[in-house]
């Protein structure tokens, strides 16, 4: 696709993967800023993780909190120094408290050292000095204490009309020394260099272009006496809603919706039913999706408050509908604006965190807790708050009391269209004021240059200092001269380290080795981009694929060498940090060896004009010899067989084996129960397989379990006369495997069916 063509979206998405400059993305409600958010996640090359103010926020973006991930202290921050004699009556930090304050894992510096990109989602609600915190933690956890965010791009996502910083007046007293507003774009770490300013336009959830130009007047405060009488005509008082109009009425203060929900539900005859979210691990209670006991009858307006992710699109986020019935069987709801009636499933959100894989030295998500419930929550009222995000085809909107900037306009872009508007009151259009802060940092939009014309200076650029820092060796060798340097302290004579200066040396030779000829070859490929003839980009990919072919059989030369000698220092007592030591350099070299093969990707995109993506980094061939390495090495050294080992050391290792192994059945039991609970809601194992993002062989495992304790019905899953015949078949054969059985009864037998038969035979053995 040409530059010139390019969708905001599209540019946006090129400045992260083919830029290190920071960006603001922007938009009105219902431009897609959470789907880019989603997409960028799947398809960047760069390691990312992504964070937010809150907890529900962070939940909502599948990421973690800002004050989790970077171990922020809560309170005020200021950029400077206060002194102990400053007299204050709330808690203030400065850069000196909170890196003297952070403790930190290992591993979490690590992870931040790797990261490449910092995506913060709900900006509105980033105060500056928080932003500043952030900062201050990166530069120093990164080592690199002169370069903003510590050389990390950050990706900005929010509407500064939507959600606004909170601070409390007498705190504000203090702060505003030191910030001209606490909007993020005015910390103190972005005046040098400010994010580019990119606003989505296209408007996805309205297309009357009357209803769209209001809107936009609201936003810029810029109302006109048509758009006062146009909205004054759905002024209706006395508008009193029926159970099968679907309105929602949207409103100001927690309370007053939380009111209506209540005397609503109490007023419906019939019974009540509760339903218990699961929770499992570490979920904490602010960061609940949904109510953790969501009270039900039939006949209560809902709203749904996920995306249908079955692929069937039945609802939305926002999307209302009715109880129809509660029973053993699940809940249904009949759909607003249509007659269709639907099963409800429950879903599982997930608290992550994130983690540095030490194998392969590239961020993950590990799942530390789940909150499973069903994604509908009362409706008859919510708050304009809580409404952010979501659509309505029809609503009932309350703002007499519109307190905030952009409350308005929030509440009326929640809206398909003017058509399912009643406002109960009348809109106080001189509370329509915009922070004239927020007004003028849009006004950068103007001045920042037309971006497609910087992102083809900025990809160029990007790709070939990519390129070329793919083959700098300076910081490997420096790594490997500070380890080695240790090896001749006078002061640690007694350390295991002494008898392996030779190593070391060594290991420095090969290292430095590489140093001129990387040199050599990044001046080449300077000299090269310098000409700009039409041939430079095939000359520059010829150049790498030879540099690869080149230095990748000696960096694997020298992790065979550093894993060599970790399995000569491994038989030595008392050498762990030594040896952790020692797979931190390999990382290093591993780490080294990839860059060189993402080179090569950057050269392909170089020359035939393509962005890299994280699926063009998967094709990158695993090293399995490397691999190979390593489980070798672990088995070894986690299973040492020395006949020297008395039986004291025996008997704390089988203590310790024990211990492992009970917290493993421990983790075992708890995923089983999960679905088991979620089985009991009456959810199929297709449905908990999905909710769970599990196999259904691993489902059935788990809901096989209670068919050997008796608690589940056999007959659930398999037909009495299939189960007594695969009974009688594996009486004839002495094998329990599922497959010699499975090859005895012919292909109209499933292996489920195997599985629960076989699961109902040991049941039977047990009694």
């Amino acid at each position: 696709m040409e530059i010139n063509s390019l969708h905001q979206a599209e540019l946006a998405a090129k400045f992260v993967n083919q830029s290190e400059r920071h960006i603001f993305l922007t938009g009105k409600a219902g431009t897609g800023k959470t789907t880019f958010l989603k997409q960028i996640i799947q398809q960047t090359h760069k390691k990312t993780i992504v964070v937010a103010p809150t907890g529900i926020a962070a939940i909502n973006a599948g990421g973690v909190t800002i004050h989790s991930f970077f171990q922020l202290p809560f309170g005020n921050f200021v950029p400077n120094s206060l002194g102990a004699a400053t007299p204050l009556y709330f808690k203030v930090n400065d850069p000196q408290s909170v890196i003297k304050n952070l403790q930190m894992r290992e591993n979490k510096r690590k992870l931040i050292q790797e990261l490449e990109l910092l995506i913060i989602d709900e900006v509105s609600m980033l105060r500056a000095d928080l932003l500043d915190a952030m900062d201050t933690v990166m530069r120093y956890v990164r080592r690199n204490p002169y370069v903003q965010f510590g050389g990390v791009q950050v990706l900005f996502i929010g509407d500064l009309l939507q959600l606004p910083p909170v601070v409390k007046e007498n705190e504000w007293e203090l702060l505003k020394r030191y910030y001209t507003s606490l909007n993020f774009f005015d910390a103190r770490a972005l005046q040098k260099n400010p994010p580019l300013y990119i606003e989505l336009d296209k408007i996805y959830r309205q297309d009357d272009a009357g209803f769209i130009n209001l809107l936009n007047n609201l936003r810029n405060n810029t109302v006109t006496q048509q758009d006062e009488s146009l909205l004054n005509e759905y002024y209706q008082p006395q508008f009193r809603a029926t159970a099968d109009d679907n309105y929602i009425l949207l409103t100001t203060h927690n309370y007053k919706a939380a009111e209506i929900n209540e005397n609503t539900l109490k007023r419906l005859k019939g019974e009540t039913h509760r339903f218990e979210a699961i929770i499992m691990n570490e979920f904490s209670e602010q960061m609940f999706p949904v109510e953790k006991e969501l009270v039900l009858k039939k006949g209560a307006q809902i709203m749904f408050i996920k995306n249908d992710n079955s692929g069937e699109h039945q609802y939305y986020n926002g999307k209302l509908g009715i109880v129809h019935e509660i029973s053993d069987d699940g809940i249904f709801v009949k759909l607003a604006e249509s007659d269709k009636i639907i099963a409800v499933n429950r879903y599982e959100w997930q608290n992550v965190r994130y983690v540095l894989n030490e194998l392969s030295n590239e961020i993950e998500e590990e799942t530390i807790g789940t909150f499973t419930q069903f994604p509908i929550k009362l409706a008859w009222a919510i708050t304009i708050h809580k409404s952010q995000g979501l659509t309505f085809e029809k609503a009932i909107i309350d703002i007499s009391d519109a307190f905030a900037p952009g409350q308005i306009y929030v509440a009326l872009s929640r809206l398909r269209s003017l058509k399912g508007l009643v406002l109960s009151s009348k809109i106080n259009f001189s509370s329509l004021h915009i922070d004239k802060t927020i007004v003028n940092y849009a006004k950068t939009k103007e001045q920042q240059g037309n971006l497609k014309d910087i992102i083809k200076t900025e990809a160029l650029a990007y790709t070939q200092n990519y390129i070329t820092q793919c083959f700098n060796y300076t910081n490997t060798k420096n790594s490997v001269k500070y380890h080695a340097d240790s090896y001749f302290k006078k002061d640690d004579e007694k350390s295991v380290k002494h008898k392996y200066t030779k190593f070391a040396s060594s290991l420095v030779e090969k290292i430095e080795e590489l140093q001129p000829v990387s040199e050599k070859f990044r001046t080449q490929l300077s000299n090269i981009f310098r000409q700009n003839s039409a041939d430079t980009n095939q000359s520059i990919r010829n150049r790498v694929e030879a540099a690869k072919d080149y230095f990748l059989p000696l960096l694997n030369d020298i992790s065979d060498y550093i894993f060599d000698h970790i399995e000569i220092a491994a038989t030595n007592k008392r050498v762990k940090t030594y040896l952790n030591e020692l797979f931190e350099l390999e990382l290093m070299v591993f780490e080294q060896s990839k860059r060189t093969m993402k080179a090569c990707l950057f050269a392909d995109a170089l020359m035939y004009n393509k962005i890299i993506s994280k699926e063009d980094l998967q094709k990158i061939p695993v090293n399995h010899h490397r691999l190979s390495r390593i489980e070798e090495i672990i088995n070894k050294t986690a299973n040492p067989s020395k006949k020297e080992k008395t039986k004291t050391v025996r008997a704390k290792k089988e203590k310790k084996e024990k211990k492992k192994n009970s917290e493993n059945s421990e983790i075992k039991i708890k995923s089983r129960e999960i679905s088991y609970q979620l089985y009991l809601k009456a959810n199929d194992l297709e449905e908990i397989a999905r909710l769970r993002a599990m196999a259904v062989s691993t489902i059935e495992g788990h809901i096989s379990y209670y068919v050997t304790t008796g608690d589940i019905d056999v007959l659930q899953f398999i037909s009495d006369e299939k189960l007594k015949h695969i009974l009688e078949v594996s009486e004839k054969t002495d094998s329990e495997s599922l497959t010699a059985i499975k090859a005895l009864l012919g292909e109209e037998y499933t292996y489920s069916d195997i599985r629960f038969a076989m699961a109902h035979k040991l049941s039977k053995n047990k009694s």
